[in-house]
């Protein structure tokens, strides 16, 4: 068993991640983060990249939502709104209703869900906390709050323990090893 902070997979970004090893673990759901996620923090501009990897994970039947913690209901429905995807607003993560909530907009069970995320004190404790898979990301902004780039300091430590020992999911990363720490 894997502590709660390790990720499943480690990921660049989310558009590399690869959706057919996904659906072949069984995964038929994805929760998303927002900030430094899927958008830069604080914006609403979807970048192409993570516009065409949703349709990837639509076209293979997968279902996603954003499940966010951010203070600004509104720029998070705009963005699903976009996207074309429901979303969990002011969710309260890393607390397991925040993911339950997202699971019960997909439809989903922890067996069947992937949460993806940026933060590992938030989005990998939390999901993890309800045994699903998990993938941290990289920020995709050095702009961030205060409160989060203090935490990056310890989440820079963790990165560098996880280091050769957690497997990557990413499509020009070739293959999608489990981690050995799962």
């Amino acid at each position: 068993m894997r502590d709660l902070v390790t990720p499943s997979f480690l990921a660049d970004q989310v558009w590399t991640i690869d959706l057919d090893a996904l659906a072949g673990m069984g995964i038929r759901g994805i929760i998303l983060d927002l900030d430094n996620t899927i958008v830069n923090w604080g914006d609403t501009w979807v970048r192409p990249e993570v516009s065409a990897w949703l349709r990837g994970v639509q076209d293979r039947g997968l279902r996603v939502c954003v499940v966010s913690n951010a203070l600004r209901p509104r720029r998070v429905r705009v963005v699903a709104q976009e996207l074309g995807i429901p979303a969990v607003m002011r969710a309260g993560k890393p607390l397991p209703s925040a993911f339950r909530k997202g699971m019960e907009a997909l439809g989903t069970d922890s067996g069947t869900t992937c949460a993806i995320g940026d933060q590992v004190f938030t989005d990998i404790l939390g999901a993890n906390w309800l045994g699903l898979t998990t993938i941290l990301v990289t920020p995709l902004s050095p702009r961030e709050s205060p409160h989060t780039r203090l935490i990056r300091f310890l989440e820079r430590f963790l990165r560098r323990r996880w280091a050769g020992r957690v497997g990557s999911i990413t499509r020009d990363g070739g293959s999608a090893r489990k981690s050995s720490l799962s």
